[in-house]
């Protein structure tokens, strides 16, 4: 089965440490690493307030994943998070077609710029920029 690109995000409750945080995202990462899955990239966003309150807390530390997977293996971690202490709230987002709509955007927007520089440059060389 193909790997596809998800970003996971998820929330620590409030009363975890640095160091209770680090260990549920390496938590995380075994699960997603048990499932044929690798980690790209893991960014912690800190403590941060909350818009509504969940489950008692008011603000929690936010985890971001860049994981590659297959699509099955997916829905096990995300089951393995929903029953794991001390995460709050979770979201996994397959971001592997946006990615490909971006780049093919960027690329018909480096095109049309392409075109149009070479038509500013036809322009300029037939104008001499002599008075006539």
């Amino acid at each position: 089965m193909s790997q596809r690109q998800y970003e996971i995000l998820f929330i620590a409750e409030q009363n975890l440490g640095e160091a209770e945080v680090d260990t549920l995202t390496a938590t995380v990462k075994g699960f997603i690493e048990k499932e044929n899955g690798t980690v790209e990239k893991v960014e912690k966003w800190g403590k941060k307030r909350l818009a509504y309150t969940i489950g008692k807390n008011r603000e929690g530390s936010y985890v971001l994943m860049v994981a590659n997977a297959p699509g099955s293996s997916i829905s096990e971690v995300e089951r393995r998070m929903r029953v794991t202490d001390g995460i709050v709230r979770f979201l996994a987002i397959r971001i592997d077609e946006e990615m490909k709509k971006a780049e093919r955007k960027k690329g018909i927007r480096s095109r049309k710029d392409q075109a149009r520089r070479a038509i500013v440059r036809e322009k300029d060389r037939g104008f001499e920029g002599g008075a006539q």
